[in-house]
């Protein structure tokens, strides 16, 4: 009745070889998904395994690259080499924003690495690399709600060996890569290890002809495993990455009328939302400014010219081109350090690990924020982390009934964060640009500032913006076990619990110097003027109120309107100057697009600048006027595993499992982040993240090969939605989030030389419940809630999106490949390997249009290699051969709505994306010894 398990410990994995090819043969793969070294088919677990010969031979460099053999794993590089985002089963955040953790964890010989950008790194030299599906928060622990990935490198051995290898590729990459292990003494041995990759960008820079997208990382690790005796060993790493690199382009995927007035310029048509070649002429001036009537609007006679500024932009015609137009390349310089420290020590009836670590980084960036050839937005960042992680457990060894595993985890981390967005000196010229609308119209930026009593040029002044400095301190604990009875030689029952607490202690320090940001725009209109007379909104004050004021006499003739409050006649728009109340003037405009409170651009000339009104009011935290806005996060939660195993056969296992998983809240640090609306309940934290998963699965081992089955059902109450919307990000919980699905690993070996593997995921993602889901957020789905109210034009800030499918997730992913090795009779070997990814069509994001952002992955790779019996390797590769070019992710451009309306008003706003990389292909050479 009993079993025989292995604790996972430095000793234990010492002797374990990650045979190739053994992916056919799921018995000799071992992976530690549960914290003990078990073979793939043993663990009940969904869990893919990607070994040291597919890396090599796949060319595969670091965890972008991995994703192409793991169809439920996704890994999306955004604006800058730090900021990746990883997700598993759809579900994952957490890139962008340091105060907002990763729903899937990163793990690197047992050490939790918090932030994606330690774990983008060239991998190291590598024993097997684990993706685990699902929540894993019982053993696991802190951010691990979607999932895990567990990298393991190889460890120092106490027999002299090791490999060089180099590389040259197109896009004149260079790459290297060393490793050196033996003894030191018989207890002591050692293991230094070290990389370099240089490769010129892919994207082309068509202001000055400069390359983006570059690689310039090094790396380099060194390795003591000490041994004083058969029950105790020691294992102590230090690294040091740097990266210093020019990345990350952002192609234009639709140009707008904003856009467009960068560059050549373009007539467009208020009513039909439509570029036009042609002129109109308003039908009347008020103050200089040209005003239309709604019979122009109606026939859709209004086209307006809009000088451009002559500057360069992206072809939207052709993303794949990859040609982006900055006047300030992207610049990233990143250093990591960190040291490790494991220790084992078997006590005969248990083996006992603690695994300590502390590391530091430190990244800086800076990003030409309007991603254009303009210098209108300037965004340098700087973020800094210092984090110590221990752990401590102890599990039961040998042949028991009963298998246990105790321990606790402990998690301090420091956050050092700043963030500053400020003008350009063109920022003034391209906001002008887009206010003066129409032939002989003034600068009405000048006017806004006369009317205000304010200085020239006090509007979108250089180096005005907003400065933010934020700090925040996590600590975390957390206690787990897991308990396996075996029952009967082939039933097991395994329970699990664990306890975990969260603090995030948060400071945020902001500065705003922008004008514009300041200035009520609809106060400049019709409705301001109305309410600055009579103290009376037309829009939201009872109509007894709105009556009792129209008989307000008017302070001065309508022509005397300041700029951008308008009186025209319906029928002809000739302008009127003859009222001299409030209610003669409110009769006289009437049912006329001006008496809106939101009225169309053609009424209010100053409602062109709302894209540039990105900088809130700031409000620091903790905020001494409202207790609750203290800057502080407190949670904790005690997550489940219960799970079913039974051997049916001996080649066949199935199990079935219920668990949850949790992330603690977060924090938008940022200039974004606002204490929350009354009404939305959206500021600047999100809740905890809770997770429950159903999952039943199956593994078949069988002559030659196996097939693993996984059936899930994935709940997320309270999952953290993080969004560019193009003025800043939009931080809220959707209530509840699914996804329903099933997975397939399979490998065969059809006869010895040959190796097939094949892998699909089926995904059926919804937002349950969403019902304060942000508008901004979900302008690519053009939701019936967040149209403008007709009457009023008033926009809701949420609306409910329940019941949508999440943009993003493919439904059908599918990976599958070839390996053919052949050994000739004198010790040498052939191989040649193939591999395809398939994704199919999806919207790409939430807040632009399927029509414009779209995806769909069709990805072949390639390689083949000859080994010669002194351990001498060739190998040429090729990725991504037949060059398909799809969307990794995508925004709406920063600073370039459409200048005529709301985000709801068409679809003329400019949208920027991510591409993914072109075809690559080269030659590495390796000598093993």
């Amino acid at each position: 009745m009993a079993k025989k398990v292995a604790f996972l410990g430095t000793t234990a994995l010492a002797a374990t070889v990650f045979a190739a090819p053994a992916m056919a043969q799921g018995d000799e793969i071992i992976v530690t998904a549960t914290k003990r070294a078990q073979t793939l088919q043993e663990v009940p677990v969904a869990v893919s395994v990607v070994g040291a010969d597919t890396i090599e031979k796949a060319q595969i460099n670091d965890l972008l690259d991995i994703q192409t053999t793991v169809p439920s794993l996704r890994v999306t590089q955004l604006q800058n080499s730090s900021q990746t985002n990883f997700l598993i089963r759809g579900f994952g955040n957490g890139a962008n924003n340091p105060g907002i953790e990763s729903s899937v964890g990163v793990f690197i010989d047992g050490v939790f690495r918090s932030r994606s950008a330690s774990a983008i790194l060239d991998l190291p030299t590598l024993e097997r690399v684990e993706i685990l599906r699902g929540p894993q928060s019982t053993l696991f622990g802190k951010n691990v709600s979607a999932g895990a990935i567990s990298i393991t490198t190889k460890q120092p051995q106490f027999e002299w060996g090791g490999s060089v290898e180099a590389t040259y590729g197109n896009y004149d990459q260079v790459i290297f890569k060393g490793t050196l292990t033996g003894p030191i003494s018989d207890t002591l041995a050692f293991r230094i290890s070290g990389n370099i990759n240089e490769r010129d960008g892919y994207y082309t820079n068509i202001v000055d002809g400069s390359d983006v997208n570059e690689r310039s990382r090094w790396s380099a690790r060194a390795q003591l495993l000490w041994e004083p005796n058969d029950v105790m060993s020691w294992r102590l790493i230090g690294e040091y990455n740097k990266i210093d690199e020019v990345c990350c382009g952002a192609v234009q995927l639709f140009n707008g009328p904003a856009t467009l007035g960068i560059g050549p310029g373009t007539v467009f048509d208020f009513a039909n939302d439509m570029t036009l070649a042609g002129t109109g002429l308003p039908a009347s001036v008020v103050n200089g400014v040209p005003v239309y009537s709604d019979a122009q609007i109606a026939a859709g006679t209004i086209q307006l010219p809009l000088p451009g500024l002559g500057g360069q932009i992206g072809n939207a015609a052709d993303p794949f081109a990859r040609e982006v137009a900055y006047d300030l390349n992207p610049s990233n310089e990143l250093t990591g350090k960190g040291v490790s420290l494991q220790g084992n020590w078997d006590i005969e009836f248990a083996e006992v690990t603690g695994i300590f670590a502390y590391r530091e980084q430190d990244d800086n960036t800076e990003t030409d924020a309007d991603f254009s050839s303009i210098d209108a937005i300037q965004n340098p960042q700087s973020r800094s982390y210092e984090t110590f992680t221990a752990e401590m457990r102890i599990a039961s060894t040998g042949d028991n009934v009963f298998d246990w595993l105790v321990g606790g985890f402990y998690f301090d981390e420091n956050v050092d964060f700043e963030r500053d967005v400020f003008w350009g000196t063109d920022t003034r010229a391209f906001a002008n640009n887009l206010t003066t609308l129409g032939a002989g119209s003034p600068l009405v930026l000048a006017g806004l500032e006369a009317s205000l009593s304010l200085m020239p040029g006090t509007f979108f002044a250089p180096g005005t913006g907003v400065f933010g400095d934020y700090t925040m301190d996590n600590r975390s604990y957390s206690f787990f076990g897991q308990f396996d009875f075996h029952l009967t030689d082939r039933l097991t029952l395994t329970g699990g619990i664990s306890y975990i607490n969260d603090r995030k202690e948060s400071v945020g320090t902001s500065t705003l110097t922008d004008a514009i940001s300041n200035v009520d725009l609809e106060a400049l209109g019709l409705r301001g003027y109305v309410l600055t007379a009579t103290g009376v909104d037309i829009a939201a004050d009872p109509p007894a109120a709105v009556a009792a004021a129209l008989a307000t006499p008017l302070p001065s003739p309508a022509a005397g309107l300041p700029p951008g409050a308008f009186a025209i006649d319906p029928a002809t728009g000739a302008t009127l100057t003859g009222p001299t109340t409030v209610g003669a003037l409110g009769t006289a405009i009437a049912g006329t697009s001006c008496y809106a409170p939101s009225p169309t651009l053609a009424c209010n000339s100053a409602l062109a600048l709302r894209p540039f009104q990105f900088f809130a009011p700031q409000v620091n935290f903790p905020n001494p006027a409202d207790p609750t806005d203290n800057g502080l996060l407190s949670d904790d939660q005690v997550t489940y595993t219960a799970r079913l195993s039974y051997d049916v056969t001996d080649s066949l296992n199935t199990y079935f499992t219920y668990s949850t998983g949790w992330k603690a809240g977060a924090v938008n640090l940022s200039s974004d982040s606002r204490p929350p609306d009354p009404v939305t309940g959206i500021g600047r934290t999100a809740a905890p993240e809770d997770v429950e998963l159903f999952e039943l699965g199956a593994k078949l081992n069988f002559d030659g090969g196996f097939i693993n089955v996984a059936l899930f059902d994935q709940t997320i109450e309270g999952f953290q939605s993080n969004l560019f919307i193009g003025t800043g990000f939009v931080l809220a919980n959707a209530e509840q989030q699914s996804v329903r699905g099933f997975e397939v690993d399979a490998a065969y070996s059809p006869v010895d030389p040959l190796d097939l593997t094949f892998s699909i995921t089926y995904l059926d993602p919804e937002y349950d419940s969403f019902t304060q889901a942000p508008c901004s957020n979900f302008v690519g789905f053009a939701p019936v809630g967040c149209e403008a109210d007709p009457a009023t034009g008033f926009v809701p800030a949420t609306f409910d999106a329940s019941g949508l499918r999440p943009a993003g997730i493919h439904e059908i992913s599918l990976s599958t490949s070839g390996t053919y090795t052949h050994d000739f009779a004198n010790g040498n070997q052939a191989f040649a390997r193939v591999e395809y990814l398939y994704e199919s069509d999806v919207q790409a994001l939430e807040n632009i249009p399927a029509s414009i952002a779209s995806r769909q992955v069709n990805l072949l790779n390639a390689s083949v290699g000859f080994v010669t019996e002194s351990q001498f390797e060739v190998t040429v590769w090729g990725r991504n051969l037949t060059d398909d070019g799809y969307l990794l992710s995508g925004f709406p451009s920063v600073g370039q709505a459409d200048p005529r309306g709301d985000w709801f008003g068409g679809t003329q706003d400019s949208f920027s994306g991510y591409t993914n990389a072109p075809r690559t292909y080269g030659v590495t050479v390796r000598k093993r010894f």
